[in-house]
């Protein structure tokens, strides 16, 4: 059995290298960079190259960007807005996308140059991959793999419609999102530390850790499991906070709350990020749910079956991991939506990769209760003539 386990995650895993591989050429071929000029990638990029150089959080280009800002600003007398680099506590100008994407990108870029960004991108997906292909399987007793590539390749192109081939820091965070709730299996130490790391790519993760160290609680209790989860969290979180203080100048402060922008006269101020709101909440829907660029339900067809996998999970016999996850789908893909600029984005919406995520985690075991359904339904039907003529006989 253990044999037969492992030749079916090797095979699962050559399929994911292949589809990555494919995807890539695709949009290669359709022009697109790894590292687009002027957006995040490539600004994450510069970090992680000044790290390597000069270990150095603060990339040089920051700092010309900067000038050229505030000259525009005087020549042009209008106020500008960026969101490239935030203030930090010295006068510094840090990252204000992920930190943690720059650290872990400068090894990468150190091994094999610009194309470790992409390989770096790569590795992660994979990873990615295996870890729902492990968890699904395990909720549905039974090996996912070819579901999982087809919901993934398929059922929800946000992921790998873009965001495995550009340097994405969204990738990171939901790798080690749903990689540290498979580690959490049989390492909650580990893997819950691994999830909480996610606060250092979008502080919002943070929201999602109270759902995710609780969804193996259904499993039988091994003594300290409970403490385990509780250091492993709470441990990164005081490092997240200590960082906090020493790059902003408070715990509690993040990049978003020390976003340079630009007056009139060319003077740096400390702008109000755009926050949430009920408002925004409750109004556009159409375009939440339907739009060309960012729809929802557009990129993500597997999400038409929401209302059975609820009534599945309630079924489930791992129905604390359904409950955990859907739950934490939802009120992450809320809040989101409660965003001022919830549709920056493009090709799906980046923003909700982990409540995608968390849901694939349980659409993936309903198709395959789905299917063994249907399979038993048909062998039934088949095998009903044949008991009807042999009573006749």
């Amino acid at each position: 059995m253990r044999y037969f386990a492992r030749d079916g995650a090797s095979k699962f895993l050559l399929a994911s290298l292949a589809l990555l591989l494919l995807s890539s050429m695709v949009f290669h071929r359709l022009g697109y960079r790894v590292l687009p000029q002027e957006a995040p990638p490539a600004r994450n990029a510069e970090v992680a190259r000044s790290v390597w150089r000069t270990f150095s959080l603060e990339a040089p280009g920051f700092r010309v960007f900067e000038q050229e800002l505030r000259q525009l600003s005087r020549e042009t007398h209008r106020g500008y807005r960026q969101d490239v680099f935030s203030l930090g506590r010295h006068g510094q100008l840090f990252p204000k996308h992920s930190v943690l994407s720059g650290v872990v990108g400068a090894l990468s870029y150190g091994l094999f140059g610009d194309a470790g960004f992409w390989i770096l991108q790569q590795i992660l997906a994979l990873l990615l991959f295996y870890s729902t292909f492990r968890m699904t399987s395990l909720v549905a007793k039974r090996e996912s793999g070819v579901l999982t590539l087809t919901s993934i390749a398929l059922l929800s192109e946000t992921l790998i419609g873009f965001f495995c081939y550009v340097f994405s820091y969204d990738l990171h965070g939901l790798v080690l999102l749903v990689c540290g709730l498979h580690l959490m299996y049989c390492r909650p130490l580990w893997g819950s530390a691994l999830a909480a790391l996610s606060v250092f790519v979008r502080p919002s993760y943070v929201l999602l850790l109270p759902f995710l160290l609780s969804a193996w609680s259904g499993l039988p209790q091994r003594s300290g499991r409970v403490a385990d989860v509780l250091l492993g969290t709470g441990a990164v979180l005081v490092v997240y906070f200590a960082v906090n203080d020493l790059m902003w100048g408070s715990p509690f402060a993040t990049a978003y709350h020390r976003m340079v922008a630009f007056s009139p006269q060319g003077e740096p101020f400390i702008e109000q990020h755009p926050g949430f709101s009920l408002d925004v909440l409750l109004a556009d829907w159409w375009r939440k749910l339907f739009d060309p660029r960012v729809g929802l339900l557009i990129f993500n067809p597997a999400l038409f079956a929401f209302p059975w996998v609820c009534a599945w999970a309630r079924r489930s016999e791992r129905k604390w991991f359904a409950f955990s996850t859907l739950g934490g789908s939802v009120v992450y893909a809320l809040y989101m939506f409660s965003y001022e600029q919830w549709d920056v984005s493009f090709i799906g919406n980046r923003l909700l990769l982990p409540s995608i995520y968390l849901y694939l985690l349980n659409f993936i075991p309903w198709c395959c209760a789905l299917r063994d359904r249907i399979g038993d339904d048909g062998l039934t039907s088949l095998a009903a003539p044949h008991s009807g003529s042999a009573n006749q006989r």
